[in-house]
């Protein structure tokens, strides 16, 4: 039934007839491509950050293990595990291959020309073998090196060895000084390992017997492997009830606390793959519109070629030989349209690359993986395949028809199939109007969510506000009282750097483990508590965050005085205001009952979060009062902060010529690469709600032409009867508008329902805005006029004579 040699007889006819017609052929090539293309343009970043973001072996039974509130269910909720915690979930949970742990390690390079600090890791000897990936050279950490006194050996990251070592292979047995001790390296990772993300080094996680019984102190992240058979429920509730028992065994540590465990892809990137998902749905209608227009010029070829069919049926053909024809035909075209949609698949890798900022691309999994390969090119082909299956189905349709061969041979014949055939075209155009709305709705959503991030006050002055990070060396500085002179020295002498407005310091907001105000019972264990934010003298002043009443964290405020804290307006309506109370000389403890009382002496205005423009709780201390070997340095300057980067660096090496400097950035340029995904997405969706405004108003435009040129008959007769020219034109910008509105009948409620999908993908981000819905509402319902205009204006101006002439 399927003769090779009429295929290809075929696939040469099909080519003839495109020839032939070469305009409506290269439309439907264009129109495709477009939409296949945009498809495939999405396929490339949903494979890479939502599919695959990591490289792993059986990354679906990778999961991460967390201590959560009791009965908590939410990820929002997770928590860092304690040391004691996670070695009895590893020696007592069956349901895994491997469980290893892994905290952040601080170090520095040293004794070279140029110190480096470098991210670091401290892991456990299964970390390797759990994620399935072994050492380019050398080897991973064994069990003995976990020891304290053991554990001086690192595993290199591909890319600092390559920078700091020249990809030199006899690396492994060399040594590197970290933080002033020798380590050997005994191994260098694969390049397309990346976990955690940037890593420069790994080091074993060596417990000393103290962490190994600590409960209360949780800043380890814990991974496992499930074995095979075993389902995440089964996993999850093994870990829960091993979690109860510690509960029970531990109640001073352990009570009200929980454990969960979530797939490590479902952590890697939470935010990015929805803004991933959305952009593939919105891609997949605009592809949706360029079929429903290809299949309208494919009907339009075939009610042009009725005869030729009917000819061919008279001859002998069957069905399944002229849809065999028809199907081709489509197929040639959607394939023609694939080739386009690959090669602006490549242009738009090479864009995304390119304006995507490196440090997004350092701190997003997947984004080193957008690239075009021949998963990317199997998808455009399957996509392709597909789409001229669904193009031509329409025309494959209706040559089944009722039409009589003796009716359709007749020169100027109506058939039942030809006015089925206008049904099904105005049908498809209802869709494309509809599929449309929705399309244009989402975008403007977008647009104006990233625009109400954009101008969102952050609650601070991020112009002219440069911001750098320095880590002490431990065994230059192993006593707090030298960490505060050198952070104390360093801001005093940053404040008369030229171009230097103000100066201070911050150290890193961290979690607490109990907040308390006195005179009250501590808050319930489940409730959210505020970030610790240790500041600097004048840091208020230098980021211009404003004081509502009180004062501000001071130079006086040092370790011998009464240990104070600025807490900003949601702690204070949390905790006073809310109550008719005064914050303003109330004391407070931060983590637990050993922890030192703090007089509350200021409440600072709210930073809020970019993405959601919530207000961040924050309790502001004195830096001096409690030190740290890492802290940001934060510089408020008269013009381009980056300009004062120079000077600062020689300020620092004044007093420690090897101390490295890193994270060095423009507070504002690092907020605007923060939102660049949302941008990114906001710009896509609105290149596909134009595309799908053109392929509407080009698909309506197409339908109510042919209808107008198919009633030129009607028309010659309605003005020979008296009927004016603004009669006819009102008719046929009627039939437009009804269509139009036909669409925007079943796209509004469409449109509403993904508002709410958008809203609740990214948490509530994007919001129902009326206004926008009204705005598409009347654009589509103009544009339809305006595309039914103009062969309006064609029928009123026919000539009746002409016209009845020809029938």
């Amino acid at each position: 039934m399927f003769n090779d040699i009429r295929v290809f007889d075929d696939i040469r006819y099909g080519f003839r007839l495109l020839l032939k017609s070469p305009g409506a052929a290269a439309i439907a090539i264009l129109a495709l491509g477009i939409g296949i293309g945009v498809n495939t343009a999405a396929f490339i970043s949903l494979k890479a950050m939502v599919l695959r973001p990591l490289p792993f072996r059986d990354l679906n039974r990778i999961v991460t293990l967390w201590e959560t509130p009791a009965k908590s269910r939410t990820r929002s909720d997770r928590e860092s595990v304690s040391a004691a915690n996670f070695l009895d979930w590893k020696e007592q949970v069956r349901s895994y291959q491997h469980v290893a742990a892994f905290r952040w390690w601080d170090v520095n390079l040293t004794g070279v020309d140029d110190p480096e600090r470098l991210q670091g890791y401290a892991v456990s000897p299964e970390f390797f073998s759990l994620l399935g990936m072994a050492p380019e050279l050398g080897r991973g950490f064994a069990r003995a090196e976990a020891e304290p006194g053991h554990d001086q050996v690192v595993v290199l990251g591909h890319g600092f060895w390559q920078r700091r070592f020249g990809s030199d292979r006899g690396v492994v047995g060399r040594t590197v000084t970290l933080d002033g001790r020798v380590f050997t390296v005994v191994g260098v990772m694969p390049e397309n390992f990346d976990f955690p993300l940037a890593t420069d080094v790994w080091a074993p996680l060596a417990l000393s017997p103290q962490e190994r019984t600590e409960r209360g102190v949780r800043d380890l992240q814990v991974m496992g492997r499930l074995k095979p058979g075993v389902s995440l429920n089964e996993a999850r509730a093994e870990l829960s009830t091993v979690a109860a028992r510690l509960e029970r065994q531990y109640p001073q540590t352990n009570n009200g606390r929980d454990a969960q465990i979530w797939r490590l892809l479902d952590v890697t990137n939470e935010m990015t793959d929805r803004f991933v998902i959305i952009l593939m749905c919105s891609s997949t209608f605009v592809l949706l519109l360029a079929c429903a227009n290809v299949a309208n010029i494919q009907l339009a070829r075939s009610t042009a070629r009725a005869k030729e069919l009917a000819v061919r049926a008279a001859l002998g053909a069957s069905r399944w030989r002229i849809s065999r024809q028809l199907l081709i035909e489509a197929l040639l075209v959607a394939l023609a349209g694939g080739a386009l949609a690959v090669c602006l698949a490549y242009w738009d890798v090479g864009t995304m690359n390119a304006t995507i900022p490196a440090q997004v691309r350092k701190w997003v999994a997947g984004l080193r993986e957008i690239k075009v390969d021949g998963l990317v090119i199997a998808f455009a082909l399957g996509a392709s395949v597909v789409t001229g299956l669904l193009c031509g189905l329409g025309s494959v349709f209706q040559s089944w028809g009722r039409a009589n061969v003796n009716e359709a041979l007749k020169q100027g014949g109506r058939t039942a199939a030809s006015a089925d055939r206008h049904k099904l075209r105005n049908t498809l155009v209802v869709v494309e109007v509809a599929m449309a709305m929705i399309l244009l709705v989402g975008a403007g959503l977008m647009v104006k969510t990233f625009g109400r991030m954009a101008t969102a006050n952050p609650g601070y002055n991020p112009t002219n506000l440069l911001t750098m990070s320095t880590t002490l060396q431990e065994t230059r500085y192993p006593e707090i009282g030298q960490q505060r002179s050198f952070y104390e020295r360093l801001r005093e002498q940053l404040e008369t750097a030229p171009a230097v407005r103000a100066a201070s310091i911050r150290g890193a907001a961290r979690g607490m483990t109990g907040f308390q105000v006195e005179g009250r019972p501590a808050p319930e264990k489940s409730e959210s508590l505020p970030s610790v934010v240790p500041v600097g003298a004048d840091y208020f002043r230098t980021v211009e965050l404003p004081l509502r009443s009180g004062r501000p964290i001071e130079a006086r405020d040092g370790a011998d005085t009464q240990a104070v804290a600025v807490v900003s307006e949601e702690v204070a309506r949390r905790y006073w205001t809310a109550r008719g109370e005064d914050p303003l000389g109330a004391r407070i403890r931060l983590n637990g009952p050993q922890s030192p009382w703090l007089t509350v002496v200021g409440v600072a205005g709210d930073v809020h979060d970019w993405f959601s423009h919530t207000p961040i709780p924050h309790v502001y201390t004195s830096f001096s009062q409690g030190p740290a070997r890492t802290a940001e340095i934060l510089l408020r300057t008269h013009g381009d902060p980056l300009k004062t980067v120079p000077a600062a660096r020689a300020e620092i090496a004044k007093l420690d010529r090897i101390q490295p400097v890193y994270e060095v950035k423009s507070v504002e340029s690092d907020l605007a690469d923060q939102m660049s995904g949302v941008r990114i997405s906001a710009a896509s969706m609105a290149i596909y709600a134009l595309l799908a405004l053109v392929l509407a108003l080009s698909g309506t435009y197409a339908v109510i032409a042919y209808s107008a040129a198919r009633r030129t008959q009607e028309m010659g007769v309605r003005l020979a009867l008296g009927a004016a020219p603004d009669d006819v034109l009102k008719l046929v910008v009627g039939q437009a508008i009804r269509l139009a509105l036909a669409g925007l009948a079943i796209g509004l409620p469409a449109a509403i329902l993904l508002t709410r999908v958008m809203s609740s993908a990214v948490q509530g981000v994007v919001a129902l805005d009326w206004t926008v819905f009204a705005g598409f509402t009347l654009l589509l319902v103009a544009s339809a006029a305006l595309a039914g205009y103009v062969p309006a204006r064609r029928a009123a101006a026919v000539d009746p004579v002409i016209a009845l002439r020809c029938e």
